[in-house]
């Protein structure tokens, strides 16, 4: 799947509601992350990275199917991350639908 510039804009708009938070972006049937949130995912998921962009303004990307939603964001949690969740709507809009946030408790996880 290409992940245009449109997207990539969209989703540093978003980015900047929930700077604290790894910012997981709907586009169609897939979950996508971009930059420093998918380093931080692939960390944790152990998810294959990929570059986009254009040579002047290049983007570190990844994405897994919708239906690993639960387990991705359960995992990042797990490890201490909040996870902000922006959902596509019918008219292909994305806003941010949920924000998930864990307390630090000071242990390694």
């Amino acid at each position: 799947m290409v992940f245009s510039l449109k997207l990539a804009f969209q989703y540093h708009d978003l980015k900047t509601a929930v700077p604290d938070c790894l910012l997981l972006m709907q586009v169609g049937a897939f979950m996508r992350v971009m930059d420093e949130d998918a380093r931080a995912v692939a960390t944790v998921t152990g998810l294959k990275l990929q570059m986009g962009g254009d040579v002047d303004a290049p983007f570190v990307l990844g994405g897994f199917p919708k239906s690993g939603l639960d387990a991705y964001v359960g995992r990042l949690v797990r490890k201490g991350h909040s996870v902000a969740i922006a959902i596509q709507d019918d008219q292909k809009r994305r806003h941010l639908t949920e924000i998930i946030r864990v307390s630090h408790s000071g242990k390694a996880g």
